[in-house]
């Protein structure tokens, strides 16, 4: 049965400027783009920001939150308007649509609406992230506190003035047929300012299918003016769509500029001394399975390998001629396939505590998403995690960014990191060109006493997951503690041997212990690109 009709009302293509809850001009990229948004909104820079990146070990489990009842959410018959705001497609609501228990208010929705990232560009977008992973897309389904202000425009930006709840999306291989007329239907709003009539909605048969396992917090709304006003609800279990839909989500719509609408996510803000609880014992990681049963079945995994360890140790260095140690090169590890057991372990003769860093390393690797290239993990948490794919994403202690780039050929590519703490900044060198610089982690040390591992992100030394871990090739993994000058970051492009190795690991000279069939190959040639720069291929 269609549980989504909707009729055209009218199409009107209306030139005007980008609008947040107020009417003023801002932008995801460009002019006023998120990171400018507080010099003009400036709720924007505020301590209690969303979205977040929900840790799920830092969760605090919260048995007494009471379970959400919603009011209204089944087929409801109407004239409801679907139009492209320019940011987003958005759906309003009936006033019949309620959370009447769960807050100590009821609540009235107003709303609907979704962020998506880009076909060719990114393959996630989700708002909210959960350990750094972002979803596909991401729904809020926003209401207003109906009991204390008369309206939303009145409740928008009072400490308890709205509740929204926030679903993931993931792709999978089936039509989720109860979205079928609503993606179908995009392409007749295509333009910023069309809309249609809905005249039949069922939203509950849109929703998570378990409703009862939710993560929540305070935060703000996620575009300007950001108004800290936001009871936020994230839930656990995720809504599938199947590959076409997801890709007609991201192409289908055009923005302001009369381009495709993509990206349209605000990245992570810091939770800073909020605290996320939640109605369950969240996973570690995602799963079926909940913490103590992952955690049994990777002390099996454990047991397993301490019993029939496929073990290689490669001590990837030679004497010289002087006494030294001098780089054994070409050294490339080759990951074939997404594998629990598969890593390398670094043994490390140098601390890692670092107040600022550099790390390189040459990959090739399938366009498919989070790909751990390194971990550095004490008993308590990742300190340092880097990953790529179709977003490249730096983990610092307890915070995350995005680092944007252009997306790059399956070719080898060659990628730097640099963080310093004084200023927080962070950059992302791709083939010898740099990014934007982003900020985390101001003043923080990243401390010693941990464990370094390729290919593989942990939760603390049990948590080696299968979700993002590496596949592909990799090679030169460099890591200094302190920020090479330009020249030195260009240079690790070139095949020369006498190029800056790292201190901390130094790529062909500190031993690596090679575990699950990671195998050794030395397949690197080189090339000349366009520059008549000397690069590995």
């Amino acid at each position: 049965m269609e549980q989504l009709t909707l009729v055209l009302l009218f199409v009107t293509s209306l030139n005007f400027a980008s609008a947040g809850v107020d009417g003023d001009y801002w932008t995801y990229s460009g002019e006023l783009d998120q990171k400018h948004w507080a010099e003009k909104y400036h709720d924007c820079g505020g301590q209690q920001q969303s979205p977040i990146d929900i840790q799920r070990r830092k969760v605090r489990y919260n048995p007494r939150m009471q379970q959400l009842e919603l009011t209204g959410y089944e087929d409801i018959r109407g004239s409801f308007l679907m139009k492209n705001n320019g940011h987003s497609v958005e759906i309003q609501l009936p006033s019949t649509m309620k959370i009447t228990k769960g807050f100590p208010h009821q609540y009235t929705a107003i709303q609907m609406h979704l962020h998506w990232g880009g076909w060719d560009l990114e393959a996630s977008g989700s708002e909210h992230t959960m350990d750094g992973i972002r979803y596909m897309a991401e729904l809020h389904v926003v209401h207003y506190n109906s009991e204390k202000y008369p309206s939303f425009e009145e409740a928008k930006n009072k400490p308890d003035g709205l509740a929204v709840l926030a679903f993931f999306f993931e792709d999978g291989h089936f039509e989720n047929t109860y979205y079928s007329d609503f993606i179908s239907n995009l392409e007749n709003i295509k333009y910023v300012g069309q809309s249609m009539s809905i005249s039949n909605l069922n939203v509950l048969s849109m929703l998570s299918e378990n409703l009862s396992h939710f993560y929540r917090y305070k935060g703000s709304l996620t575009t300007p003016p950001c108004f800290e006003s936001v009871m936020w609800t994230v839930f656990d279990t995720p809504i599938t769509l199947s590959h076409n839909q997801i890709r007609k989500l991201e192409s289908t719509l055009m923005d302001h500029d009369n381009e495709t609408l993509l990206n349209d996510y605000r990245m992570a803000q810091a939770l800073n001394e909020r605290v996320v609880e939640s109605t369950f014992l969240p996973r570690l990681s995602k799963g079926g399975m909940c913490r103590q049963e992952e955690i049994e079945a990777k002390l099996k995994r454990i047991e397993s390998l301490i019993l029939s360890l496929d073990k290689k140790a490669v001590q990837a260095s030679r004497p010289s001629s002087t006494g030294g140690k001098q780089p054994i090169s070409p050294l490339v590890l080759y990951f074939p396939q997404k594998n629990v057991e598969s890593f390398a372990l670094v043994n490390l003769s140098h601390p890692m505590e670092l107040k600022s860093f550099t790390a390189c390393m040459n990959v090739q690797i399938p366009p498919i998403r989070d790909l751990t290239v390194l971990s550095y993990s004490t008993s308590h948490d990742n300190e340092l995690m880097i990953s790529l794919g179709s977003e490249v994403g730096l983990w610092i202690g307890d915070q995350f960014i995005n680092l944007k780039f252009e997306l790059q050929s399956n070719d080898w590519t060659n990628y730097c990191f640099t963080w310093a703490s004084h200023n927080g900044g962070a950059e992302l060198w791709v083939n010898g060109v740099v990014g934007e610089e982003r900020y985390i982690q101001t003043g923080y040390t990243i401390p010693a006493g941990g464990r370094l591992i390729l290919g593989k992100d942990q939760d603390g030394f049990l948590g080696i997951s299968v979700n993002d871990a590496f596949v592909g090739h990799m090679s030169d993994v460099n890591v200094w503690d302190y920020v090479l000058t330009e020249g030195e970051i260009v240079e690790q492009m070139s095949c020369d041997n006498g190029k800056v190795k790292g201190n901390v690991l130094s790529w062909g000279v500190t031993q690596l212990s090679l575990y699950g069939g990671v195998q050794l190959q030395g397949e690197q040639v080189c090339y000349r690109d366009n520059n008549n720069r000397e690069t590995e291929k």
